[in-house]
Parts: C-alpha cells; structure tokens; sequence
C-alpha cells in the first residue's frame, strides 16, 4: 500500500450503541477438545459447587465450574442491567495505527482495540460489571479482591459504587508504594484498599514473618482476600483474571473486533495480547479461535514471568495458601513471588486454563519479552499514535511490531492488537525504566 493509498483508508472503525454484543461468547462449548474439570484443593476429585458456595457468587461459580447451561450453551445474555451500562462506554473503537505503520516502513495494516477509553481505564470494567451485578442479586455485601497495578481494584470499584456494594482490595505492596493515583482513585470511590501482604490476615503475616520486605504477588494477594472472604459469610470474592468467567465476559471484545474488521473488508491474521492471568487475551482471540480463519494468535508475557513460554502443564492453586481448586494450566508454581516488574497486572504465577488449553492444543503462540524493550516499545507508541498505553499492554504493542518487522513474503496482513489498557497512572514506572528522570 502506498503512503497515499494509506492516508486515504478509514482512521476509525466504530460501531453504533445497538451493535454492542447483547450476548457473551462461551468458548468453551465450541472448542474441539475437553477442558479439564477442576478439582477439589485437597480432595481427590473434581471440585463441586457446594464446596465452594461461601467463595464466589453463585453465578460466577456456576460459569466456571461449568455447570448447567454454560456446559451446553455457546450464547450467554448479558443481564439487561449491564448491557445497559456497556452501552454507556461500548462499543470501543477499532483504530488503524498509521502513525506506527509509517514509522516501522511496513507493509502489514495495524490496528488496535481502545479498551483503555472506559470509565476504568482498562478492559477489566467489562467483568467488574457483571460481577458486581451476580453479587448484588445474591444479596452479597461485601466484595473483596486483589489487584496488581491497580487497574482490576480500580475497575471493580466503580462497579461497586454502581451497584451499592462494599469493596476491599488487597493492593500488591510494590504497586501500592508506587501507584498512589490508583490508590487513590479506589479509596475515592468507597473502597478500602490494603497493602499485601498486609497484617489483616494469616496469609499477610505468614509472609511477612519470613520476608519481611516482600513486594507482595497477585497470588499472595488473592490468598488474603479468600480468607477475609472464609471469614466473613457476607463477603464474597471478585477475580478480574485467573477466572473463566473474566475471560467469557471479555469476548464482548472479540465480538466486536470481528464486526470492526467486517466493516473495514478484512479479516486477521495476527492477533496480539498481553497474558497476566489471561482474561482480556482470551475475551479477544475466543470469537476468532474457532472459526475459519485462523488467524496467528500471539499472547505476549514478560520474560521475568514466562508462564506459558517456561511454565509447566498441571494441576495448581490460584493463590499461594492453596485454598481455591485445583486448575490445569500453565503455571511456575503458586509459591512463586514474581520479580518486582513495574507491569504489575503481569506479575502472576499461572495463566486461566482457558487460556492454558489455548497454548496446549496449539491454537495460541506465547512470546515472552524484556521490560526495557517493552516500555521502549510504550513510548514508540506514544510518539507515533498519540496514546500512552498501559505498561501490561505495552508487552502486546512490542510483541506486534516484532511481528510486523518479521514480515512474511505473501500479501500485506491485518495485525490486531488488544490495547488493554491505558498507561498515565504509571508514568513513575515509565520514567524509570527509560531514564527520563
């Protein structure tokens, strides 16, 4: 394509209030294998809903033990309720990135998914909505959480205020020193928001006997907050990953890609995503995984966390006191304290067996990549498209202008990105790892 034919194509691909998707996409049926039931944290067998009823919303729960319809139905409806509220902020546009185009000489087209425009910041209001709403119709008072760089907590806190619920977030301590606007932001919409580890709970103060200056883990953090919720018979926990239910609930962002790229006459060829726990890359890639065009699906992690380009396939625990159930996916073990990385939404053990059985059965490509790189990669995007993206998301941007440097010999392709996230509450971690302080 030529510089003028370049400039002459659509900018934006948007879609009206109506095409927002009125239903989730349940992957899970559709897929040409079985997924691994999960099973009891102690107990030889698969989990079952009565053992962990005091745990998640009974929704929420019923989705990722996979039980009723959600083991026979590809369509879920989305609760009027949300629906409604999506529409306050979705569909998200789909952009051509010309500015990066031009700048990497390349002959592929670039786009990407703005999932950083929502109230929250990031795609992870998309599933905080929901679970705020199977919560609220249980009667539940009080949702707890744990949130890395503090896009989930933040995220989760509008959907509290929403929905009159009561938040507590344990905050990964690394991410609770150096992201205080997150911080803030949470405390501003009504939650209490704790440093993990934190002395609230055994599993704060089990760790903190023996490192008592740990950055803290998303794993670690989780551990605490199903602990407070074991304690507390109204309080219930909220996953923004590491959940198949997040990641159902993220297909709104698929679907509405695959409409996008409808209207602009092309399909994909490449998709690329950042992996933490894995919700927003699955909710992107699911519509696409098992249709006709297999498109190259790249899901892009840090080198310091490489779960599924290093980790093992097996039965593991979500949180590191191994109270939740037994999961098969890719993990590095639910003891690991991942390296203090600024991308803290990345820093987690395991990836969401949805996901796990994506890489498995060789319809996802994990790419592992360097911090310095990545944020390198940040401001490239910034300078060239105007928009700052979140550390997390970043690993995805790097991950697509690798691609599109590899090249191919064939025609031009279409690489999508999800950019999952906006980066201006972490410009502290951006100006230290490029040395602009």
């Amino acid at each position: 394509m030529t510089t003028a034919e370049q400039q002459a194509a659509p900018n934006r691909f948007v879609l009206s209030e109506d095409e927002v998707p009125t239903h989730w996409y349940n992957l899970v049926v559709d897929l040409p294998y079985d997924i691994e039931p999960h099973l009891h944290s102690k107990e030889d067998r698969p989990a079952l809903e009565e053992d962990y009823d005091w745990l998640w919303p009974t929704e929420c729960l019923r989705i990722e033990l996979l039980k009723g319809r959600y083991a026979t139905d590809s369509w879920i409806e989305v609760p009027e309720r949300v629906h409604s509220t999506y529409t306050r902020y979705r569909p998200s546009t789909l952009v051509r990135a010309k500015g990066l185009e031009q700048y990497l000489d390349s002959s592929d087209r670039i786009f990407y998914k703005r999932e950083d425009l929502n109230p929250g910041g990031s795609h992870k209001f998309n599933t905080a909505l929901a679970q705020a709403y199977y919560a609220a119709q249980d009667g539940v008072e009080t949702l707890v959480t744990d949130t890395g760089a503090g896009q989930w907590g933040t995220a989760l806190a509008l959907a509290c205020a929403a929905f009159g619920l009561k938040l507590k977030v344990f905050m990964v301590r690394k991410s609770f020193d150096e992201k205080p606007y997150r911080r803030n932001l949470m405390r501003m919409l009504g939650a209490e928001v704790i440093s993990s580890p934190s002395e609230t709970t055994d599993a704060g103060r089990g760790v903190l006997a023996n490192a008592p200056d740990s950055p803290g883990s998303l794993g670690i953090g989780m551990a605490e907050a199903i602990e407070l919720v074991r304690d507390n018979p109204s309080h219930r926990l909220a996953l923004g990953c590491m959940s198949y239910y997040a990641a159902m609930h993220q297909t709104v962002i698929g679907l509405e890609t695959q409409a996008q790229l409808a209207k602009a006459g092309v399909g994909a060829d490449v998709l690329v995503g950042c992996v933490g726990g894995g919700s927003n890359f699955t909710g992107f890639v699911a519509p696409f995984v098992t249709g006709s065009e297999k498109p190259l699906c790249i899901a892009a992690e840090p080198a310091t966390v490489p779960t599924l380009t290093k980790g093992e396939f097996r039965y593991d625990w979500a949180d590191s006191e191994r109270q939740t159930p037994r999961i098969p996916m890719y993990t590095l073990g639910s003891d690991f304290v991942p390296p203090p990385i600024h991308s803290g939404g990345l820093r987690y053990h395991g990836k969401t067996p949805i996901l796990s059985s994506l890489v498995k059965h060789g319809l996802v490509t994990p790419r592992s990549f360097d911090q310095q790189e990545v944020f390198e990669a940040g401001q490239l995007f910034l300078r060239t498209e105007g928009v700052l993206p979140a550390p997390e998301s970043s690993h995805a941007i790097l991950a697509a202008i690798e691609e599109a440097r590899r090249g191919t010999s064939g025609a031009p392709r279409n690489i999508v990105i999800c950019l999952s996230g906006h980066g201006y509450l972490d410009l502290q971690g951006y100006a230290d790892v490029l040395g602009l302080l």
